[in-house]
């Protein structure tokens, strides 16, 4: 598998497709095949890079602090060994933490930005209460564990999805198999720190990018709007300079899967305007 250095750590890579650069950000438990369902549709028209950040995956995974400015800066350091001098940029879940921090901090390696899965400025307490007891699951029982599993999929997906053909064991299963293999246990509590002390909102005024907001109805973890202490979705679309809101409707925090082909339209229809 491939593998190049950036800032110290080898970080895994994959190019799919040709043409204009799109480059995923993976998001805190999945790493890039968190995209593994829209990557096929995108890479017909672009060219997709995915990669697995610092502590994820098949790149390295050093015992340290893991924060936002960390994989930004990464991000910065793959682009210039990969020679990309732009791309657009899209994160999912904590992958849209990071691309917010990112295109704050490099708005000239940024063409557009997309983020997916319900971008947050800041975690309302309802939240950060989510990420502890995720990070208390992970804890006492591992990050593979069947109990933290259930527990992410009633924030990753909506009820309707959970009650139907796609959302019984095979999806315990699957969340419990991805989990496994792309993230250690003391990663994954470091990564939810991470979200919990995360703010953005002061950084948003800095993106120059045109930007795509995307987030599910039912997405109950990063949702459309947050509570007074946070910045949800909307606010993060309404407080950008040149941000779009587009809201999947039924769909919890993976619409991604939930309703694969429509995120896919909603993308390119952006990218090509």
């Amino acid at each position: 598998m491939p593998t190049i250095d950036a800032n110290g750590v080898n970080l895994w890579y994959q190019f799919t497709g040709k043409g204009h650069t799109v480059v995923q950000i993976g998001g805190a438990v999945s790493a890039h095949e968190g995209y593994a369902t829209i990557t096929p549709g995108l890479s017909e028209h672009y060219r997709v890079l995915d990669y697995d950040h610092r502590g994820y995956g098949s790149s390295d995974r050093p015992d340290q602090r893991y924060t936002l400015d960390t994989w930004s800066d990464d991000l910065d350091a793959l682009m210039a060994a990969l020679g990309i001098e732009r791309a657009h940029i899209h994160g999912g879940s904590m992958g849209s933490f990071i691309a917010v921090n990112f295109a704050a901090r490099y708005p000239d390696r940024v063409d557009k930005l997309l983020l997916g899965a319900g971008a947050v400025g800041r975690c309302d307490r309802m939240g950060v209460l989510q990420f502890r007891i995720w990070q208390s699951l992970a804890r006492a029982y591992g990050v593979a564990s069947r109990e933290l599993a259930e527990q992410m999929l009633t924030h990753a997906f909506s009820r309707a999805y959970l009650d139907g053909p796609n959302g019984g064991d095979e999806a315990l299963a699957a969340m419990q198999d991805v989990t496994a293999r792309n993230v250690g246990t003391d990663v994954f509590i470091a990564a939810c720190q991470a979200m919990i002390d995360t703010d953005v909102t002061d950084r948003l005024k800095d993106v120059t990018a045109p930007t795509l907001v995307m987030v599910g109805s039912e997405d109950v973890l990063t949702p459309v709007d947050a509570g007074p202490g946070g910045a949800g979705a909307r606010y993060v679309a309404e407080n950008l300079p040149n941000a779009r809101l587009v809201v999947f409707e039924g769909s919890g925090h993976g619409h991604y899967i939930e309703q694969e082909q429509e995120s896919v339209a909603v993308i390119l229809d952006f990218l090509a305007e």
